[in-house]
């Protein structure tokens, strides 16, 4: 195995922005971008400009690895420092402003709180010139070995508060693979409203994966799904392709049950009870879930607010207080099935045709 890293040739923040187009922003070991708030990136500019040292960023560099492992065919990936690009690239593109509250250290008289690099560049040149010409600290990864890139990330990144589905989405193996490929359905896309940027769908697609694979609904702790991973790591266990295959023949129909950025979908935790729910009933009725799906939440709701209801709602709502125990899936499960069938049969629900 090829494996060495060593300090890229000193380089302008202005020759990297130029080399934006030749930067692989999201390979696949890459958590998702855009995680930084605006004050934080406003923050990085004001760093720079103020004559701060900056973190190394580590990227994978092309120029001496074999092309097999780049993946979308750039000169470069980055493997730490994803935000930070983005950050400096922002501002230098017009996305992105100082801080209201910026004050710029040597001349602290002048007024530059607000102003674009575009304002910068006309009125104040001297001081953009300084940013375009400020030499980041960069260091390039060369290796032969996907697996290498992949450790890498997870050492740099293991005094950062990474979640278990980004640690694993850099993991080598079936489980991170399959996992990327369920968050791209359709339903993860466009159906679910909670937030994904720190990969709560990748997270929710292992979840699916694994009680799948285990064929019934099991715990889905960070530890088990984290066993998952490494089960097929390293040993030579069946594979997970048909899991894999049922997953997304599930999902389909979820897709088209529920609607886009569906209200009902706010929550990743009780996805795991829906999954399964579908996976049961939703091949046969479809069309008929998601009007029951909207009567029960309503229902829970009232619970939630402690208003007259039935004991099943108060019930589940404990339950999926300990969503990732498989007892507590279990049984809310079992309180969902039962107040559908109640429903079908009040409603006179009969399968899809």
């Amino acid at each position: 195995m090829t494996f060495g890293i060593r300090p890229f040739e000193a380089r302008t923040l202005s020759w990297w922005y130029d080399q934006r187009e030749n930067i692989d922003f999201d390979p696949s070991y890459q958590r998702k971008g855009r995680l930084w708030s605006e004050k934080d990136k406003a923050y990085l500019i004001d760093s720079i400009l103020n004559g701060f040292d900056l973190p190394k960023i580590y990227i994978a560099d092309f120029t001496y690895s074999p092309a097999a492992l780049n993946e979308n065919r750039k000169t470069f990936a980055v493997v730490d420092g994803k935000q930070r690009f983005e950050a400096m690239f922002d501002f230098m593109g017009g996305k992105l402003t100082l801080d209201k509250n910026f004050v710029y250290n040597p001349e602290p008289q002048l007024d530059l709180a607000g102003l674009s690099f575009k304002d910068l560049k006309s009125r104040y040149p001297k001081i953009a010139s300084n940013f375009e010409n400020f030499n980041l600290s960069v260091f390039s990864i060369i290796t032969d070995d996907e697996s290498a890139i992949n450790e890498m990330f997870i050492r740099l990144n293991k005094s950062k508060p990474l979640t278990g589905a980004e640690l694993r989405g850099a993991m080598k193996g079936e489980v991170p693979a399959y996992t990327k490929q369920i968050t791209k359905h359709h339903f993860f896309k466009d159906r679910v409203r909670f937030a994904t940027q720190r990969m709560q769908d990748a997270n929710v697609a292992a979840k699916f994966l694994l009680i799948e694979f285990r064929g019934k609904l099991v715990d889905t702790k960070k530890v088990h799904l984290d066993d998952l991973a490494d089960e097929f790591a390293s040993s030579e266990v069946k594979s997970l392709k048909s899991a894999y295959n049922r997953v997304q023949m599930i999902l389909n129909y979820m897709d088209e049950a529920f609607i886009t950025k569906d209200p009902l979908l706010s929550s990743s935790g009780i996805l795991t009870i829906y999954y399964w729910f579908f996976k049961n009933f939703g091949k046969s009725y479809t069309k008929s879930i998601r009007d029951f799906l909207v009567d029960f939440d309503k229902y829970r709701k009232q619970a939630k607010a402690k208003k007259a209801t039935s004991e099943d709602y108060v019930n589940f709502n404990s339950f999926t207080r300990s969503i990732n125990d498989q007892s507590s899936l279990q049984n809310a499960y079992n309180i969902l099935e039962k107040r559908w069938q109640s429903w079908k049969k009040s409603k006179g629900v009969l399968p899809d045709k």
